[in-house]
């Protein structure tokens, strides 16, 4: 083979091999895109979720960000599979969410096995995690015992759930569609019992 022959088959080496390097790029930015553009579907779809619709997958398995006695721990709303729970809404500034506090954990303590509730803060106006944090410790401190979990992932619950009022309650049953939005004064003892049983809650005066 002559030297000529030799460098045209180098040159049409290099040729294929740019060739092949520009192809696999072009489908690894459309992979890339397609996830991407299928994340936003996600979120976009979720967005305000309502009464019968479930919880999506992404927001079931977020890491969430455990404030208090808890503080560093891994928790997933996907732990309460098979198991109805409660989001109840509250806020620092909310003298309402405040003094409904102890009922909620009254009422996680008396029926624990069959529920699951979580404290979600989702105001703009606590974004300060610090502030927040001292208020929670704070809280705790002055009700010793209190087992139902803070979380504060503003951004992530204001992204699927609009409530207008605080507190307000999310409930979510145990094939993990939403049963019903409700606001203050519907967490009480009846309701918990109707949700259990599959039943129809009463709405208070407020709702959401």
């Amino acid at each position: 083979m002559n030297q000529s022959t030799i460098a045209i088959s180098g040159r049409l080496c290099l040729h294929i091999y740019h060739s092949v390097l520009k192809i696999f790029t072009v489908l690894m930015l459309i992979l890339a895109l397609t996830a991407n553009r299928a994340a936003a579907q996600e979120l976009g779809q979720a967005t305000g979720l309502s009464v019968g619709q479930a919880i999506p997958d992404y927001l079931l398995h977020a890491e969430l960000d455990l404030l208090g006695a808890g503080a560093g721990t891994a928790f997933k709303l996907a732990g309460f599979k098979g198991k109805p729970f409660i989001l109840d809404f509250w806020a620092s500034w909310c003298g309402s969410c405040i003094k409904s506090l102890p009922h909620a954990d009254s009422l996680l303590k008396a029926n624990g096995q069959a529920l699951g509730i979580v404290l979600v803060n989702s105001s703009a106006r606590d974004r300060d995690s610090e502030k927040l944090s001292r208020f929670v410790d704070s809280f705790l401190k002055d009700h010793p015992g209190f087992s139902v979990p803070f979380i504060a992932q503003h951004e992530l619950f204001a992204r699927y759930f609009k409530i207008s009022r605080l507190p307000g309650y999310v409930w979510v049953g145990s094939d993990g569609r939403i049963k019903a939005v409700t606001g203050y004064g519907t967490l009480n003892k009846e309701n918990i019992r109707r949700f259990l049983a599959g039943g129809q809650l009463l709405m208070g005066k407020e709702g959401i």
